[in-house]
């Protein structure tokens, strides 16, 4: 029988390095792999710049709920639970102890100090942006991609030595 091997970096959508340095690589010898640098810059870079985005993704889904949540001694007031039960009930089917689980969870991993940590750690973690930058276009061959543009549209290659050269006789 067959064994299925699921990567747990392998989606539809690239999601970082794991995926878009993946191929092509450059075997070393029999255990050792060398990814493409370019392209592993180009994931982390892709990486740290959509952290911000899906912070503010899960912001629109929440709402205004995690800057308005009741405070701990709210939670746990006698006086004050009924109406937090009432009001925080977002689905009748899930136990309003597991909604206020989920909640605390979400505003720890989006509001709180370690919120902003696990941010920036995802935009710097894997070096400054603005290295990754400076990598990717160190490394790009950018002629050879405009050869292939003009090769494409049909305009023909000019050797830049000679238009040079005529322009200093003109």
């Amino acid at each position: 029988m067959a064994q299925t091997v699921v990567s747990p970096t392998w989606s539809i959508m690239p999601n970082g390095p794991g995926d878009v340095c993946r191929i092509p690589i450059q075997a070393r010898s029999m255990s050792s792999y060398i990814p493409n640098s370019l392209y592993c810059n180009v994931g982390r870079c892709l990486t740290g710049e959509n952290m911000f985005h899906e912070q503010e993704v899960l912001c629109d889904i929440a709402g205004g709920i995690t800057a308005t949540f009741p405070m701990e001694q709210e939670l746990v007031s006698s006086e004050l639970r009924p109406y937090i039960e009432k009001y925080m009930k977002r689905n009748p089917g899930i136990p309003i102890e597991e909604q206020i689980k989920f909640w605390l969870y979400f505003i720890d991993m989006s509001c709180s100090t370690l919120g902003a940590a696990f941010n920036y750690a995802g935009v710097h973690g894997g070096g400054s942006p603005i290295m990754e930058q400076i990598a990717i276009t160190s490394q790009y061959d950018i002629n050879l991609r405009k050869r292939i543009i003009k090769d494409l549209a049909g305009i023909p290659e000019v050797n830049n030595e000679e238009s040079v050269e005529e322009k200093r006789a003109v």
